[in-house]
């Protein structure tokens, strides 16, 4: 009878931690909104210039510096919490890169959790790549890709607070000028510019 009883109050016991378990799992969210602002200091520029002057000839300009811009963008993001440790989300907003370019940056982003519980605060990495716009005319493209780490703190089940730190590096084009004289679209065969830069900001996740 006692050992009837002692298995009856351990499979009760197991019933009620699987039942709070199942319980956590339920109400930890499977999508994340949020919003995110970062400081950005582009530290190094490459560029390629090919393009006819407006007298005529052909111009051919490369080079690579290190130099510090101030920088800064922002971010909203829509994602989904895979399990635990991985999150998938799509990021959109607004980002100036080497102080003159405006873009409207779009990417997605991988981010691993570091702990196995979802509701401390802990240690994660991301990498995130996407692609968007420049904002002056013409509209040109731009790729960019981040590779940072940070850690979240859990202020409530569903609200997150996030400090990261970041490398970026985005390739893009800005206007051309060449003897005080800005090169038409049309008159340029090859404007790619390489920009790495640091970044240090803060996200507040729901």
């Amino acid at each position: 009878m006692r050992k009837f009883l002692c298995i009856l109050l351990m499979l009760n016991a197991f019933n009620i931690i699987v039942l709070a378990q199942d319980r956590d799992a339920e109400a930890y969210p499977s999508l994340t909104f949020g919003a995110e602002w970062s400081f950005v200091a582009s530290v190094q520029s490459g560029f390629h210039h090919n393009f006819f002057s407006p007298e005529g000839y052909r111009v051919n300009l490369e080079g690579n510096t290190f130099r510090y811009k101030r920088d800064s963008d922002a971010y909203v993001h829509i994602g989904w919490n895979i399990d635990g440790s991985w999150n998938l989300a799509i990021y959109a907003g607004y980002a100036s890169v080497d102080e003159v370019i405006k873009i409207l940056p779009v990417s997605l982003r991988a981010t691993r959790f570091f702990g196995n519980n979802p509701m401390a605060d802990r240690w994660f990495t991301f990498i995130d790549l996407g692609s968007g716009l420049t904002l002056k005319r013409p509209l040109q493209e731009i790729l960019a890709g981040k590779l940072g780490f940070g850690y979240r703190i859990s202020l409530s089940r569903d609200t997150k607070l996030d400090f990261h730190l970041a490398a970026r590096m985005t390739y893009t084009h800005k206007n051309i000028i060449y003897d005080n004289t800005m090169i038409p679209f049309d008159k340029i065969n090859r404007n790619n510019i390489y920009v790495g830069a640091v970044s240090a900001g803060m996200a507040v996740v729901f």
